[in-house]
């Protein structure tokens, strides 16, 4: 935001920007940077990400990068990646101070060092500028070049310049006046540096709780499923296993955030075209990309070293299962309908697997059937939510192909496999291996009623809207969920330790 008379030092900004907002600034020409700027995010990090999750152009750009040719691997990021300027987020200050600056008559010019398709692409769709300064013919337009390039532009008239970075600091000595965004310790000092020929000032402090809302840690509950042999063994009090079980649970919950902040970042384009999803970190570019590709791999080396020496080599072969199918469903398989589904129905099932591999206990068939069922009634839950937002019949939920009008077909779906998974469910506590494993086997049944209640009332609430994007998320959250969680629980311990001849006599 603008600065606001708020304080004592926001007055001394807010006088600042005064003064040299009263000086006469229609002779000098506007300069704008784009990359966190005009817009918080950066152009040319999207579009090498973009070439690389979809395949496009990634030789090119590879030689380019053995050559160190900056402005060669904008270009061919430029030229190959699906770029939607009008999808992009923007920062509203910025654009209305341009916008109250091309009112005024004053020439507004694009400067930036992203490559020129794409800032005139930006300044097409903006329509706010009267000419566009960018990298092309092997010269990077940053630092001094650039400010060699408005020198040459403005043709010994005076300009004024708004950017971000440091590099921008030999163009705000040279300029009249001064544009600032400002983000972390460098707002301070750079608004007291220039506060003299200060025009605007906008406080764009980036977050952590944004980078740690990327990594989803509210998921990490669906990596409880890897304490269900241990649960269903009741070898909790096994001091070893219970250790393994709670390593895995890390390993896999950091490659997990780690695959989410992958996907947001191959997701861009659909993200933005989404009624909530536009609110993501990396689509409102409140997180710039590269920082997500650092912290994703920095959590799959923690999640590996944990996985190969803390816990087994064959638990950490089943976190590299689990990282490549996942990988394989981000960039190809979530395109596939039905094909998704079944692949993150097996993703959730594999955790239980990767339990076992953890505590070196054997899983019941019974229970993986229960759970494959259970989490593909769960997908189609999810599909169902997305498709409901879709605004009309035959039209294409964005990355998926699932199409407007085809909600019934997903309800239909997912209430199939509900039931399928309360079936598994009522053979398994009807076998022997039951009768022989629990004192009270009988107290089991309850547990049927409680699944139906949370599964038929989770369904209702997603056809009425009140689940939101994920149906793990909302089961997180929700008070009801919790307590059908804890009853289940309890009624398994009671069933086993319970023994109903003994209490009955």
């Amino acid at each position: 935001m603008i600065e606001k008379n708020s304080s004592d030092v926001a007055t001394e900004d807010a006088l600042a920007v005064k003064t040299a907002s009263d000086t006469l600034l229609d002779d000098l020409i506007l300069y704008v940077d784009l990359d966190g700027t005009v817009t918080p995010t950066d152009t040319a990090q999207e579009q090498i990400l973009d070439c690389v999750f979809n395949g496009r152009g990634v030789g090119t750009l590879l030689r380019a990068a053995l050559k160190r040719d900056i402005p060669a691997i904008k270009s061919a990021a430029s030229q190959h990646a699906a770029f939607r300027a009008d999808l992009l987020p923007y920062c509203e200050d910025v654009l209305q101070y341009i916008k109250d600056a091309s009112a005024q008559g004053r020439a507004v010019v694009l400067a930036s060092a992203a490559d020129k398709v794409t800032a005139e692409a930006v300044a097409a769709h903006l329509g706010v500028f009267d000419r566009v300064l960018a990298s092309e013919d092997g010269v990077n337009l940053k630092g001094e070049r650039k400010l060699k390039a408005i020198v040459l532009d403005c043709q010994g008239r005076g300009f004024e310049y708004i950017g971000d970075s440091q590099a921008d600091v030999p163009i705000w000595d040279a300029a009249d006046r001064v544009g600032i965004i400002a983000s972390g310790k460098m707002a301070n000092i750079w608004k007291q540096r220039w506060r003299p020929k200060m025009s605007l000032f906008v406080d764009q402090t980036r977050s952590f709780a944004d980078l740690a809302r990327a990594m989803r840690p509210h998921q990490w509950a669906k990596n409880l499923l890897i304490f269900l042999p241990l649960l269903f063994a009741h070898a909790y009090a096994d001091a070893a296993a219970t250790t393994a079980a709670l390593l895995a649970f890390f390993a896999f919950s950091f490659v997990a955030s780690a695959v989410y902040l992958l996907n947001d970042l191959s997701d861009l384009v659909a993200d933005r075209q989404h009624p909530r999803k536009c609110n993501r970190p990396f689509a409102a570019g409140r997180v710039p990309p590269i920082t997500g590709v650092v912290t994703a791999i920095l959590l799959l080396v923690v999640a590996f070293a944990i996985g190969a020496f803390g816990v087994s080599s064959g638990f950490a072969l089943m976190l590299l299962l689990y990282l490549v199918m996942t990988t394989g469903y981000t960039l190809y398989l979530k395109a596939y309908s039905t094909v998704d589904v079944l692949t993150l129905a097996f993703l959730y099932t594999l955790r239980v697997g990767a339990g076992a591999a953890a505590t070196g206990i054997s899983v019941s068939p019974w229970l993986v059937t229960f759970c494959f069922f259970f989490f593909v009634s769960l997908a189609y839950m999810k599909r169902f939510i997305e498709v409901l937002d879709v605004a009309e019949d035959g039209e294409k939920l964005p990355s998926r192909n699932y199409w407007g009008g085809e909600d019934m077909l997903m309800f239909s779906f997912g209430i199939v496999n509900a039931g399928l998974c309360l079936l598994t469910l009522a053979q398994y506590i009807g076998s022997v291996q039951v009768a022989e494993a629990y004192g009270a086997p009988d107290l089991l049944w309850l547990s049927i009623p409680l699944l139906m209640f949370w599964l038929n009332r989770s369904w209702l609430y997603a056809a009425r809207g009140k689940v939101g994007d994920d149906p793990v998320a909302f089961a997180v959250k929700d008070s009801i969920s919790r307590i059908v969680l804890l009853m289940v629980v309890v009624t398994i311990f009671l069933a086993k330790y319970l023994h109903l001849d003994t209490v009955l006599l």
